[in-house]
C-alpha cells in the first residue's frame, strides 16, 4: 500500500502537535548524538508541527541556520505559527528533492520518526550526502521492523487483522509497516551504501502508556497522517478500530493501556 499524503487534515495536525511527546522525547535524544553547536546549519526532514525544530533553534542559537521540511501543509502551517526564531524557516518539501539546499551547506541533516515514510530511500540518502558538508551527520530515529513485528503495534495490529473477518480480505504485508519499515541490518546498508560512515546504531526499547484505547487510536491515526490501516478494506476500517481497541485493553494494567516497542538511533558521518 502506498503513503498517501492527502489523508492529513487539520485536526490530525493539531492532535499530533499536541500529544507527541513520545516522539519528541526521542527526537530530543537523536539531536543530543549530533553534537549540534551554535551555528550550525540544521536540515530537519519531516519536521512536523515544528516542535523538534523550536528546541534545535534554541541550540544552534541566532548565528546558526534551521530548515525544516514536510510534505503535509498543515504540519507545516501549524510550524510556521508557532516559530518564534528569526534564523528558522519551515516549507513545504520531500526527502528526495533537496534543491533548495546548495551542495555540502548543512552541517547537520536529522529524520526524527519520519525515514520509514520515505517512498525512495536511496533517493533521499542520495540527496542528504550532496547537501551535507564534509564531515557532516545525519541522524536516525525510525522503529526496529525486525522486533516490532512481534511487539508494541505491530504485533497487535496484525493478530487482530489476522482474525476471521479479515484475513480473506486484508494481506498483513501491505500495512505501511511492512512495506516501508527497516530492519536494523537494513538501516545500516543503506546508510553504508549511500557512502555514509555509520558511527553508531542503537537499539532502545521504550515504552508507551494510554489512558484509553481511544487515545492510542488518536496518536496513531495522528502520527500517520491518516495512513493506519489503509491496507483494510474502507467498508471495514471502523470495525478494525474498534477490535483493535479491544486487543488494546487486554493490554491495561492498573496504570493503563501498557505495551513496548522498539526504536532505531543511527548516526552516520559523510566523509
Amino acid at each position: 500500500m502506498a503513503v498517501h499524503l492527502t489523508l492529513d487534515n487539520e485536526s490530525l495536525a493539531q492532535a499530533y502537535d499536541e500529544i507527541s511527546d513520545s516522539q519528541f522525547k526521542r527526537g530530543k535524544k537523536l539531536v543530543d548524538r549530533l553534537q549540534m553547536k551554535p551555528g550550525y546549519s540544521i536540515l530537519d526532514i519531516g519536521s512536523g508541527t515544528g516542535r523538534l525544530g523550536r528546541h534545535v533553534a534554541t541550540i544552534i542559537g541566532s548565528t546558526g541556520s534551521f530548515v525544516g521540511i514536510d510534505p503535509l501543509e498543515e504540519r507545516v502551517k501549524l510550524a510556521l505559527q508557532k516559530n518564534q526564531h528569526s534564523n528558522a524557516v519551515y516549507q513545504v518539501g520531500i526527502a528526495e528533492d533537496l534543491s533548495f539546499a546548495a551542495n555540502e551547506s548543512i552541517d547537520v541533516v536529522y529524520l526524527s520518526s519520519v525515514f520509514h515514510w520515505v517512498l525512495d530511500k536511496p533517493t533521499a540518502l542520495k540527496e542528504i550526502v550532496r547537501v551535507l558538508k564534509p564531515g557532516g551527520r545525519v541522524g536516525i530515529t525510525t522503529g526496529a521492523k525486525e522486533l516490532n513485528l512481534f511487539a508494541g503495534l505491530g504485533a497487535i495490529t496484525d493478530k487482530v487483522l489476522s482474525g476471521e473477518k479479515y484475513r480473506d480480505v486484508v494481506r498483513l504485508q501491505d500495512s505501511t509497516q511492512n512495506q516501508h519499515g527497516l530492519t536494523t541490518s537494513g538501516l545500516i546498508e543503506l546508510l553504508s551504501t549511500a557512502s555514509l560512515l555509520v558511527e553508531n546504531v542503537e537499539v532502545q526499547l521504550h515504552e508507551r502508556v494510554y489512558q484509553t484505547a481511544q487515545d492510542f487510536i488518536t496518536f496513531v491515526e495522528a502520527s500517520s497522517f491518516g495512513n493506519f490501516l489503509n491496507h483494510v478494506p474502507k467498508a471495514l476500517q471502523n470495525q478494525a478500530k474498534v477490535d483493535i481497541e479491544n486487543e488494546l485493553e487486554t493490554h491495561r494494567t492498573k496504570d493503563g493501556i501498557s505495551f513496548n516497542g522498539y526504536t532505531i538511533f543511527a548516526v552516520a558521518k559523510k566523509p
